[in-house]
């Protein structure tokens, strides 16, 4: 059956996609010079209500002024997101990592690949980063959340396939790897960054569940 959504709903969905995207981006960019003032904006834009922001912003009103200010965002960025120091940081955030029997998961990463191929999206292999890591896979659930929003014959089917993906290979690692950023990693900022994270991903699988009612059938 066709899903049908008022404009209002629309948007809605709309905004929790573009949210998704923008986590995306601050995750698979290093912060430099030119790009962190961006990104201090961004936050700001976001206020103190939304989960995790309160910490990020309490960081940059503390530390944006230091001359090391960008060195310290930028060593925490890679140690959290980039999974070079493993004695020292927490575990990379890739799907497979967590998920894999060998610590590497590459028919973890194959299986989310999988789900882009299905949906059209077939990879060139010009990612910097992995198939299966976190930011990639959140510019694709936002991809999905896009095509819901659009409404049609291909919504439910659209969150159908961003509920399972959610479930097998979002949330069932994202808490763990959360936890030893928290325990790891040195500034507030990335980790209310991440808790931001968790709670959009978390909010995401609630309305697709029926809680907010959005989705009617024809």
């Amino acid at each position: 059956m066709e899903v049908r959504r008022s404009d209002e709903d629309a948007v809605s969905v709309e905004a929790a996609a573009e949210t998704l995207r923008m986590l995306s981006g601050v995750m698979g960019s290093v912060p430099d010079g030119e790009w962190t003032p961006s990104l201090v904006k961004a936050v700001e834009a976001l206020g103190d209500d939304a989960p995790g922001c309160a910490r990020m912003r309490r960081y940059l009103g503390e530390h944006a002024g230091e001359d090391d200010f960008v060195q310290a965002l930028a060593v925490d960025w890679t140690l959290a997101f980039r999974g070079v120091s493993p004695a020292h940081g927490p575990r990379p955030p890739y799907a497979g990592a967590w998920l894999g029997d060998d610590g590497t998961g590459v028919g973890v990463m194959l299986a989310v690949n999988s789900c882009y191929v299905a949906e059209g999206l077939g990879t060139s292999g010009s990612k910097p980063n992995r198939l299966d890591y976190l930011g990639v896979e959140l510019e694709f659930m936002a991809h999905l959340l896009s095509k819901a929003a659009a409404g049609g014959e291909g919504a439910r089917e659209a969150e159908a396939s961003l509920s399972s993906f959610i479930d097998r290979y979002v949330l069932s690692w994202l808490p763990r790897y959360r936890a030893q950023v928290e325990e790891r990693c040195k500034t507030e900022f990335w980790k209310g960054f991440l808790e931001l994270t968790e709670s959009a991903v978390r909010e995401v699988r609630a309305a697709l569940s029926g809680d907010d009612g959005r989705a009617s059938d024809a």
